[in-house]
């Protein structure tokens, strides 16, 4: 495979390598795609977390266990607000 980069990426290898972060490019490049891989990992985790919440909602909505949407709009405001100020 051959792959061409831009100038800045190429300076950005290199200077990882000058840093002595990196032993060479190919190290940068290899670090570079396991990042990719865990992100992309944690990315699908967080998916299918999403999914099996949703679908516990969707169960407990389905069996009659729902909170007026004012409580929910509530809650949620609230759960905005101590995040800000975290």
């Amino acid at each position: 495979m051959s792959i061409t980069l831009k100038p800045e990426q190429e300076q950005l290898i290199q200077h990882q390598v000058t840093l002595g972060r990196f032993k060479s490019t190919d190290e940068v490049l290899e670090s570079a795609l396991r990042l990719l891989v865990e992100q992309y990992q944690e990315y699908e985790a967080w998916v299918e977390e999403v999914r099996v919440k949703v679908d516990e909602g969707k169960a407990e909505a389905d069996r009659g266990e729902v909170l007026p949407l004012e409580t929910v709009m509530a809650q949620l405001q609230q759960k905005f607000q101590q995040a800000r100020e975290h």
